[in-house]
C-alpha cells in the first residue's frame, strides 16, 4: 500500500508524539518525529514532509518564531502546510497563528481521529488544484489576471507588476475566489464555506487574519483592491481595467 504521505510531529510531549504516530501509520502517513524545534527546518529540507504537524510551547524555541521561518523559507518549503497542534487555546493565541500563516489550529487535548480528519482536509485543499475541492473555488478556471494582477491556482503563484509574491496556498485560495468574483461581496461566513468548505473551526476571525495578510502582503494598487463592507464582509473591486 502506497503511504499517504510524510508528516513531521514536532511536539516536546513523548506520549502525545507516540499516540499522533500510531494514529498517522495506522491511516497510512510516515511519521517524523522531532522533540525539539532545532532541527525543523533542515528535516523539512532533507525529508520534504507533506505536512508539519507544531507545537507552539517547544523546550528550545517558540512554534510561533518556527512557523515564522517556516513561511521565509526558500521555495517551494514556504508553502509546507502547517497544523498547530497546542494547548495554547484562546482567540488571541489562534490569530496569532492565523496571521503567521498556519494552515489549522488544533487545541490539546484533541481527538486523535479530528486530528487526522484535519491532516487529510488540509491536504486535499493544497495537493491537488485538480480535485473537487478546488473546482468549487475557481469555477473550472484555473488562473485569471485582473490589471496587473495574475492569481495561477493550478501552479499556486501570484505575480502582482511582473513580481511574484509569496503567499501560502490558503491565502492564494482566498485571493483567487474574491478575484473570480469581482464586485461582488462575500460574508465571512460564506467565505469558511466557498474556501474552507466549512472543515474549519478557526471562526470568522480566520478570514479576518487572511486578509488582513493579503492586503499586506499584495500592497496599495490603484485598479483594484480588496474592500471591506463594514458588518458584512470582503469584496475584490476593480477600479481600473488595465
Amino acid at each position: 500500500m502506497n503511504s499517504e504521505g510524510k508528516i513531521l510531529v514536532v511536539d516536546d510531549e513523548p506520549n502525545i508524539a507516540e499516540v499522533v504516530r500510531l494514529y498517522l501509520e495506522h491511516s497510512n502517513f510516515e511519521a517524523i518525529l522531532l522533540p525539539r524545534g532545532e532541527k525543523v527546518l533542515s528535516t523539512i529540507m532533507t525529508e520534504r514532509p507533506n505536512l508539519v504537524l507544531l507545537d507552539i510551547m517547544l523546550p528550545d524555541i517558540s512554534g510561533y518564531l518556527l512557523c515564522e521561518q517556516i513561511r521565509t523559507m526558500d521555495s517551494p518549503f514556504h508553502q509546507t502546510p502547517i497544523i498547530f497542534v497546542t494547548a495554547k487555546g484562546e482567540s488571541i493565541d489562534k490569530l496569532r497563528g492565523f496571521n503567521l500563516g498556519v494552515d489549522d489550529y488544533l487545541v490539546k487535548p484533541f481527538d486523535p481521529n479530528e486530528l487526522i480528519a484535519r491532516i487529510k482536509a488540509v491536504l486535499r485543499r493544497v495537493a491537488q488544484p485538480q480535485s473537487d475541492q478546488t473546482q468549487s473555488v475557481n469555477s473550472a478556471r484555473k488562473w485569471l489576471e485582473i490589471g496587473n494582477i495574475l492569481v495561477d491556482l493550478e501552479q499556486y503563484r501570484v505575480v502582482v507588476g511582473g513580481k511574484r509574491v509569496e503567499l501560502t496556498p490558503k491565502e492564494i485560495e482566498l485571493l483567487f475566489f474574491l478575484t473570480s468574483h469581482p464586485g461582488r461581496v462575500f460574508t465571512r461566513e460564506d467565505l469558511l464555506g466557498y474556501v474552507w468548505n466549512f472543515d474549519f473551526t478557526g471562526g470568522t476571525r480566520t478570514v479576518d487574519a487572511h486578509v488582513k495578510n493579503l492586503r499586506k502582503k499584495l500592497g496599495q494598487h490603484d485598479m483594484w483592491n480588496i474592500q471591506t463592507l463594514w458588518g458584512i464582509g470582503y469584496s475584490f473591486e476593480v477600479v481600473q481595467h488595465a
